[in-house]
């Protein structure tokens, strides 16, 4: 490739780069929409400890509601697989799955104005020690809430222009 193409090819990728720029903003900006919607959402209730770590995640991204316009409902279920059995028939390898279906209504309004559902897991070994093994079920538990959270309000700010916010 000689000199004069290597210029071409980085003016190239100069121009689409600027072009872009105008584009990618964050997410959380003065101006934006989501940033208006922050501390509008009432979280779902607390009926357990996953749900706990779920509303404290919700909290953490969407502001904890002061004036809300809009309810956020979460139904989850969580499910247990046992992975690696040993020779006793003792599971050693255990996945944690936990679907999150979640619907977002506004103040008035008959139908929900967003909906969808979450699927994550993770894995972890049962080891002799019974504390062990619950407290490493207990982080699980809170990473993937963390995780749903996350997803969640992700997909809550980036549409946050299309519920007029």
């Amino acid at each position: 490739m000689s000199l004069s193409d290597r210029r071409t090819v980085l003016a190239c990728m100069g121009a689409s780069a600027i072009g872009l720029s105008g584009c990618l903003r964050p997410m959380l900006a003065r101006d934006g929409t989501a940033k208006a919607l922050r501390h509008r959402i009432a979280l779902p209730p607390i009926d357990d400890r996953f749900d706990y770590f779920l509303s404290k995640a919700l909290a953490d991204r969407l502001g904890a509601p002061e004036n809300p316009d809009y309810r956020l409902n979460v139904k989850t279920t969580m499910a247990t697989q046992g992975l690696a059995i040993a020779q006793d028939n003792s599971i050693t390898r255990v996945t944690l799955l936990v679907n999150a279906k979640w619907s977002l209504w506004r103040a008035g309004v008959g139908a929900p104005v967003m909906t969808d559902s979450v699927d994550v897991q993770s894995g972890y070994s049962a080891t002799t020690s019974l504390y062990a093994t619950r407290q490493v079920r207990l982080d699980i538990e809170r990473r993937l809430a963390r995780e749903i959270g996350e997803r969640i309000s992700r997909k809550i700010l980036a549409q946050s222009g299309q519920l007029g916010a």
